[in-house]
């Protein structure tokens, strides 16, 4: 796999050579490295676009640095996003089981698998391997089937929190077999201006805005961040029959 760094006028400047087949696209940087999400051999969730790793390689190819994503609750897919003092949004699949699913109101699991990914976005400080701030889309549920479960509200009135019963959960197929892929985010982005992470859900069909300004605890909550809006979503947009 090779990564080519192009001028305008479509003539190679450069390459890099990787083992590992991409889970999307290289980022460049004014120092000339760049950062690249890739597969792993084994990921713990396999469907379109697992990854799994990330790593950052210097102008001659070395490996600076590289992390990988990929074990029981946690595996990488698709896009990362680097941010302006180094560290880097990592999209991750969050496994949930079907019992877990259930109690939080859901009403069908569509997969073999009994599971169901969520998302998170988790931010890697690779100067010291740490997750620094995180954030995850099941502290923003709600559902309209009973009080019995949690979040119980009238979901057109709460645009802010994500409806546990929209879409289906995964397949009996598909690239990697069976899954558990509800959301599939494909893309992430960041705002610094207004320090808000922006990112988008293909099987949703919607994207969504998040404040970063949030402790990662504020960020599992509804209150707190320049927002008072804890980690809730900010904006979204794309497909209002969710809400």
């Amino acid at each position: 796999i090779i990564t080519y760094l192009m001028d305008h006028n479509s003539n190679e400047v450069h390459t890099w050579s990787h083992n590992q087949n991409c889970a999307s696209i290289p980022y460049l940087f004014p120092d000339s490295t760049i950062i690249y999400p890739y597969r792993v051999p084994n990921p713990s969730m396999n469907a379109g676009g697992v990854g799994g790793g990330v790593s950052k390689l210097s102008w001659d190819g070395s490996t600076l640095w590289d992390y990988q994503f990929a074990n029981d609750t946690y595996q990488h897919h698709h896009d990362v996003e680097p941010l302006p003092d180094g560290h880097v949004l990592i999209i991750v699949w969050e496994r949930k089981t079907d019992s877990e699913a259930y109690s939080m109101g859901r009403q069908t699991i569509n997969n073999p698998l009994n599971q169901m990914w969520s998302e998170a976005v988790l931010e890697l400080d690779p100067e010291t391997g740490n997750i620094v701030w995180e954030w995850h889309l099941w502290d923003h549920l709600c559902q309209d089937i009973s009080p019995s479960y949690p979040n119980y509200v009238t979901v057109s009135e709460h645009p802010e929190l994500f409806d546990i019963n929209n879409g289906t959960v995964g397949s009996s197929g598909g690239p990697g077999g069976a899954n558990a892929d509800w959301m599939h985010v494909n893309a992430i982005a960041y705002n610094a201006e207004l320090d808000h992470i922006v990112f988008s859900s293909r099987h949703q069909d919607e994207i969504f805005i998040i404040d970063h300004s949030t402790t990662t605890e504020e960020a599992s909550g509804h209150i707190g961040g320049n927002s008072g809006m804890g980690g809730d979503f900010l904006y979204r947009w794309g497909n209002p029959q969710n809400y």
